[in-house]
Protein backbone atom coordinates (compact mmCIF):
# COMPACT_ATOMS: atom_id res chain seq x y z
CA UNK A 1 0.00 0.00 0.00
CA UNK A 2 2.83 2.43 0.75
CA UNK A 3 4.21 1.74 -2.70
CA UNK A 4 0.92 2.98 -4.16
CA UNK A 5 1.08 6.23 -2.15
CA UNK A 6 4.72 6.82 -3.10
CA UNK A 7 3.85 6.37 -6.77
CA UNK A 8 0.83 8.67 -6.47
CA UNK A 9 2.90 11.30 -4.66
CA UNK A 10 5.63 11.10 -7.32
CA UNK A 11 3.13 11.50 -10.13
CA UNK A 12 1.38 14.46 -8.50
CA UNK A 13 4.76 16.13 -7.82
CA UNK A 14 5.77 15.62 -11.46
CA UNK A 15 2.45 17.07 -12.65
CA UNK A 16 2.86 20.04 -10.31
CA UNK A 17 6.37 20.75 -11.60
CA UNK A 18 5.44 20.35 -15.28
CA UNK A 19 2.19 22.33 -15.21
CA UNK A 20 3.84 25.77 -15.78
CA UNK A 21 5.71 24.43 -18.81
CA UNK A 22 2.55 22.87 -20.25
CA UNK A 23 0.54 26.05 -19.62
CA UNK A 24 3.21 28.19 -21.29
CA UNK A 25 3.25 25.88 -24.32
CA UNK A 26 -0.55 26.04 -24.59
CA UNK A 27 -0.44 29.83 -24.31
CA UNK A 28 2.10 30.02 -27.15
CA UNK A 29 -0.11 27.84 -29.35
CA UNK A 30 -3.11 30.10 -28.73
CA UNK A 31 -1.10 33.23 -29.55
CA UNK A 32 -0.14 31.99 -33.01
CA UNK A 33 -3.60 32.11 -34.63
CA UNK A 34 -3.97 35.75 -33.57
CA UNK A 35 -0.58 36.65 -34.99
CA UNK A 36 -0.92 38.43 -38.31
CA UNK A 37 0.55 36.39 -41.10
CA UNK A 38 2.40 38.30 -43.75
CA UNK A 39 0.41 38.79 -46.94
CA UNK A 40 2.18 37.97 -50.18
CA UNK A 41 3.09 40.87 -52.45
CA UNK A 42 1.77 39.01 -55.50
CA UNK A 43 -1.90 38.27 -54.85
CA UNK A 44 -3.92 36.29 -57.37
CA UNK A 45 -7.50 34.97 -57.08
CA UNK A 46 -7.82 31.37 -55.87
CA UNK A 47 -9.53 30.47 -59.17
CA UNK A 48 -6.24 30.96 -61.04
CA UNK A 49 -4.14 27.81 -61.07
CA UNK A 50 -0.57 28.44 -62.15
CA UNK A 51 1.70 26.07 -64.02
CA UNK A 52 5.07 25.17 -62.49
CA UNK A 53 6.82 27.61 -64.84
CA UNK A 54 4.39 30.39 -63.90
CA UNK A 55 4.85 29.60 -60.20
CA UNK A 56 8.61 29.99 -60.59
CA UNK A 57 8.26 33.37 -62.31
CA UNK A 58 5.69 34.59 -59.77
CA UNK A 59 8.01 33.49 -56.96
CA UNK A 60 10.78 35.63 -58.49
CA UNK A 61 8.41 38.61 -58.56
CA UNK A 62 7.46 37.86 -54.93
CA UNK A 63 11.13 37.96 -53.92
CA UNK A 64 11.56 41.28 -55.73
CA UNK A 65 8.45 43.03 -54.41
CA UNK A 66 7.87 41.47 -50.97
CA UNK A 67 10.39 43.72 -49.14
CA UNK A 68 8.92 46.86 -50.72
CA UNK A 69 5.37 45.85 -49.86
CA UNK A 70 6.32 44.85 -46.33
CA UNK A 71 7.99 48.24 -45.78
CA UNK A 72 4.88 50.10 -46.95
CA UNK A 73 2.56 47.95 -44.81
CA UNK A 74 4.74 48.54 -41.75
CA UNK A 75 4.68 52.28 -42.46
CA UNK A 76 0.88 52.13 -42.68
CA UNK A 77 0.70 50.21 -39.39
CA UNK A 78 2.82 52.84 -37.63
CA UNK A 79 0.31 55.55 -38.56
CA UNK A 80 -2.51 53.87 -36.60
CA UNK A 81 -3.03 53.12 -32.92
CA UNK A 82 -4.00 49.60 -31.83
CA UNK A 83 -7.66 50.65 -31.50
CA UNK A 84 -7.64 52.10 -35.01
CA UNK A 85 -6.07 48.93 -36.41
CA UNK A 86 -8.74 46.84 -34.70
CA UNK A 87 -11.54 49.06 -36.03
CA UNK A 88 -10.08 48.76 -39.54
CA UNK A 89 -9.83 44.97 -39.31
CA UNK A 90 -13.38 44.70 -37.97
CA UNK A 91 -14.82 46.60 -40.95
CA UNK A 92 -12.75 44.56 -43.41
CA UNK A 93 -13.76 41.29 -41.72
CA UNK A 94 -17.43 42.26 -41.86
CA UNK A 95 -17.15 43.06 -45.57
CA UNK A 96 -15.39 39.73 -46.22
CA UNK A 97 -18.05 37.79 -44.31
CA UNK A 98 -20.90 39.44 -46.24
CA UNK A 99 -19.20 38.59 -49.54
CA UNK A 100 -20.89 40.02 -52.61
CA UNK A 101 -23.58 41.74 -50.53
CA UNK A 102 -20.93 43.55 -48.45
CA UNK A 103 -19.35 46.91 -49.02
CA UNK A 104 -16.87 47.24 -51.86
CA UNK A 105 -14.57 49.79 -53.43
CA UNK A 106 -14.99 53.39 -52.39
CA UNK A 107 -17.87 52.57 -50.04
CA UNK A 108 -15.63 50.10 -48.16
CA UNK A 109 -12.73 52.55 -48.08
CA UNK A 110 -15.01 55.24 -46.63
CA UNK A 111 -16.37 52.84 -44.00
CA UNK A 112 -12.80 51.95 -43.00
CA UNK A 113 -11.83 55.62 -42.71
CA UNK A 114 -14.94 56.38 -40.67
CA UNK A 115 -14.28 53.48 -38.29
CA UNK A 116 -10.62 54.38 -37.73
CA UNK A 117 -11.30 58.03 -36.83
CA UNK A 118 -7.84 59.22 -37.86
CA UNK A 119 -6.57 62.69 -37.02
CA UNK A 120 -5.85 65.02 -39.96
CA UNK A 121 -2.13 64.30 -39.72
CA UNK A 122 -2.72 60.54 -39.51
CA UNK A 123 -5.15 60.69 -42.43
CA UNK A 124 -2.63 62.52 -44.62
CA UNK A 125 0.10 59.98 -43.84
CA UNK A 126 -2.32 57.07 -44.27
CA UNK A 127 -3.52 58.33 -47.67
CA UNK A 128 0.04 58.90 -48.95
CA UNK A 129 1.14 55.41 -47.94
CA UNK A 130 -2.06 53.81 -49.23
CA UNK A 131 -1.53 55.46 -52.64
CA UNK A 132 2.01 54.02 -52.73
CA UNK A 133 0.66 50.55 -51.92
CA UNK A 134 -1.98 50.81 -54.67
CA UNK A 135 0.67 51.95 -57.17
CA UNK A 136 2.97 49.08 -56.19
CA UNK A 137 0.12 46.57 -56.55
CA UNK A 138 -0.59 47.96 -60.02
CA UNK A 139 3.10 47.67 -60.93
CA UNK A 140 3.13 44.05 -59.74
CA UNK A 141 -0.05 43.28 -61.69
CA UNK A 142 1.48 44.71 -64.87
CA UNK A 143 4.44 42.33 -64.45
CA UNK A 144 2.20 39.33 -63.69
CA UNK A 145 -0.27 39.79 -66.56
CA UNK A 146 2.18 38.81 -69.34
CA UNK A 147 2.84 35.52 -67.50
CA UNK A 148 -0.84 34.54 -67.56
CA UNK A 149 -2.86 32.84 -70.27
CA UNK A 150 -5.94 34.55 -71.69
CA UNK A 151 -8.20 32.27 -69.61
CA UNK A 152 -6.29 33.17 -66.44
CA UNK A 153 -6.47 36.89 -67.28
CA UNK A 154 -10.27 36.56 -67.56
CA UNK A 155 -10.35 35.39 -63.93
CA UNK A 156 -8.60 38.53 -62.68
CA UNK A 157 -10.96 40.93 -60.89
CA UNK A 158 -12.38 43.57 -63.19
CA UNK A 159 -11.56 47.12 -62.19
CA UNK A 160 -13.74 49.99 -63.41
CA UNK A 161 -12.05 52.02 -66.10
CA UNK A 162 -10.71 55.29 -64.78
CA UNK A 163 -11.53 58.43 -66.67
CA UNK A 164 -8.49 60.20 -68.02
CA UNK A 165 -7.83 63.84 -67.18
CA UNK A 166 -8.73 64.89 -70.75
CA UNK A 167 -12.13 63.19 -70.50
CA UNK A 168 -12.91 64.96 -67.23
CA UNK A 169 -12.00 68.38 -68.64
CA UNK A 170 -14.17 67.83 -71.70
CA UNK A 171 -17.20 66.91 -69.60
Amino acid sequence: MTKFWKCLLSLSLAAFLLSPAIAQDAKAKRAKPNARKEQPAVQLPKEITLTDEQKTKVAELEKEYAPKMKELREKLDKVMTEEQKKARLDVMKEAREKGKEGRKGKELQQAIKDAMKLSDEQQKSYDETDKKIVALRQEILEKVKPLLTDDQKEKLPKRPERKKAKDRKAA
